[in-house]
């Protein structure tokens, strides 16, 4: 066995002694203790001194085969012998033996034994050597002949891809409520009260009062994703590109539900808290104004009136009206911000997403952004059933491609629209 080889196997057997330390640990549900530590670090300080030597040995080791495979590939006339030397590598032996025909030869001595050796150098790479090889030794620099011989040799590492930008997820964020695994429609009884309390005389007949309840349903609306994948990306790929694809699927949902959720029209989709019914409402100028202290006192209060308060209230702006806001004084001469450093607006948080428009038009003023404010808590995501994926490699296989399609189904809804006040029509920009 090679030293390398040998050197490789020693520094698993530390490796694998590290896991085990890490394995008793977690069993237990703790970290390393003060001996555990001691051990692992010890153990750390060999592997970086047998990778040393290990890559060490490799260079040798490439030096010697370097050295064996000069004398091999010198090229000589066939058959041409020095003294009492093996055959050289002969070139015209080799092409001979790739022709068909009477005088067909078949590799062997140096010709095989080069070939042999540039099958395994590309082995590796899963390139398959269709004629014979003849692996090149030739001295080579990366930057030399404007990298077109060495530089065009230097592998380029794949890393993960950058992410795309996507408005930051909102709804998980401001508390909503997730149900899943749902099956049939859902019918949610609604009290919208009755029962009243009177002040009567001594023995004065006090009035009946009953309860009268409505509903509001929620039915499951197809969220659906294909995305197509060529075989090629798939095989050649460094990264796991299916894992990565399906994690951009599940951020592309998210995004979805988040966007039905602040302006989903009802059609087809949720309907979003800018256009159910029942909100309270703050309006603004024939053609739109500029956001104002007023505008924000009448969001919250509108809440209050209703008696739809909580602890939990909080502003979603877009970036354009976020930005007013910062720049925007409550009055002449005071010295407060609509929008304070922290985010805050009138002592409560605030959360920007370019889900909410920003491209409004009232009377003739245009991209008018909204407003919303209320109790986040109050809005539900249902999801019926589980994320159904699908793989299918034959619709397309005559282009080589396979594709991925997802279909959840899901809904959003307000339990108390009361609970929001909107605004809409703001002059930001």
């Amino acid at each position: 066995m090679k030293r390398s080889a040998l050197i490789l196997q020693k520094r698993a057997e530390k490796i694998e002694a590290q896991r085990a330390l890490h394995a008793t640990a977690e069993g237990e549900k703790r970290s390393l203790n003060e001996t555990e530590t001691v051990e692992f670090r010890s153990l750390q300080q060999e592997i970086e001194k047998l990778t040393g030597e290990y890559n060490d040995a490799l260079a040798y080791e490439e030096n010697l085969r370097s050295l064996e495979g000069s004398e091999e590939t010198e090229f000589t006339p066939a058959g041409e012998q020095r003294g009492s030397e093996k055959p050289r590598f002969s070139l015209h032996r080799a092409i001979r033996s790739q022709m068909s025909g009477s005088a067909h030869v078949v590799l062997a001595g140096a010709e095989l034994d080069v070939h042999q050796r540039a099958v395994q150098s590309v082995s590796n790479a899963n390139i398959a050597v269709t004629g014979f090889g003849i692996q090149m030794r030739a001295a080579q620099t990366v930057t030399g002949d404007s990298g077109g011989y060495g530089g065009n040799l230097v592998a380029t590492e794949l890393q993960d891809p950058i992410d795309f930008l996507r408005p930051e997820p909102l709804m998980k964020k401001l508390g909503a409520t997730y149900l899943t695994g749902l099956q049939g429609n859902l019918r949610y009884p609604k009290n919208e009260g009755g029962i009243v309390a009177t002040w009567e005389g001594e023995t004065d007949e006090t009035d009946s009062s009953a309860n009268a309840y409505g509903y509001v349903d929620s039915l499951p609306k197809r969220l659906s994703v294909t995305v197509p994948i060529s075989l090629q990306n798939l095989m050649q790929s460094n990264i796991d590109l299916e894992i990565y694809t399906m994690k951009e699927i599940n951020a592309a949902i998210e995004n979805a539900i988040d966007a039905a959720a602040i302006n989903g029209s009802g059609t087809g989709q949720p309907i979003g808290v800018l256009n159910v019914s029942g909100t309270n409402q703050v309006t603004t100028g024939t053609n739109g104004s500029a956001p104002t202290w007023d505008n924000i006192v009448d969001l919250e209060t509108g809440i209050f009136v209703s008696n739809a308060s909580s602890a939990k209230m909080s502003y979603v702006v877009n970036p354009q009206t976020r930005g007013k806001l910062k720049k925007t004084k409550h009055e002449a001469g005071d010295l407060g911000y609509l929008m304070d450093k922290s985010g805050e607006i009138n002592g409560y948080p605030s959360t920007a997403s370019n889900h909410v428009p920003a491209n409004l038009t009232k009377g003739t003023g245009t991209n008018l952004s909204a407003m919303a404010f209320g109790d986040w808590t109050q809005v539900l995501i249902n999801q019926w059933g589980y994320m159904d994926i699908s793989v299918d490699e034959k619709s397309q296989k005559k282009k080589g491609f396979v594709e991925i399609t997802v279909n959840v189904f899901l809904d959003v809804l307000f339990k108390q629209p009361k609970s929001f006040s909107v605004i809409k029509g703001l002059i930001t920009t």
